[in-house]
């Protein structure tokens, strides 16, 4: 039976990164139900559509088929359910990838949780899972994620319409990787 690598907590300097439980969806209502936060998802991922049950059920399911998926972040001086991160197996245009994502609650952006957990996420996600690379879909819009990518490395020169689009495929390779973990 293979490792399911998201049953137990990870932690980072300032959060708890958890499997999802379904009674999180009580905190996830707020970011489902956030024009803002909401604002690039397709139709068929929002409410009425889509709730935030749904959503955690999702990523319950990818724990199940594929060891992976989206964690709840828990900030660890307050409690408080940031939002959720990790990594998830996407298909692009045929090719496997090893993708990692982050949503955060309006309330919790721009104070560098994403990027905190991203780049935990990527460090385990060479560590533990040894792909070639990791990606991040990032809907061309999508100018703060974007941000994020960028500051953790990743670079794009591709551009997705089908399944994920219009979205840039942002990357980082294992040797890109390497090179940011030595000390310069």
């Amino acid at each position: 039976m293979p490792v399911n690598y998201y049953s137990y907590s990870h932690e980072s300097a300032r959060l708890i990164m958890r499997p999802l439980l379904l009674d999180d969806s009580k905190y996830w209502e707020d970011f489902m139900n956030s024009d803002e936060a909401t604002a690039l998802f397709p139709p068929n991922l929002k409410p009425p559509h889509f709730t935030a049950k749904d959503w955690i059920a999702r990523q319950r399911k990818r724990y199940e088929d594929d060891q992976l998926g989206l964690l709840a972040l828990i900030e660890k001086k307050t409690g408080n359910f940031v939002g959720m991160s990790g990594l998830i197996r996407q298909e692009v245009e045929g090719k496997s990838e090893i993708e990692v994502g982050y949503h955060l609650r309006p309330k919790f952006w721009k104070k560098g949780y994403a990027r905190e957990a991203a780049l935990y996420f990527m460090k385990f996600g060479f560590t533990v899972l040894k792909p070639a690379s990791i990606i991040s879909l990032i809907h061309i819009d999508n100018i703060q994620s974007q941000r994020v990518a960028q500051a953790n490395g990743l670079t794009t020169n591709k551009k997705v319409i089908k399944n994920h689009g219009p979205a840039y495929v942002y990357r980082i390779s294992v040797e890109e990787w390497i090179k940011t973990q030595s000390p310069q």
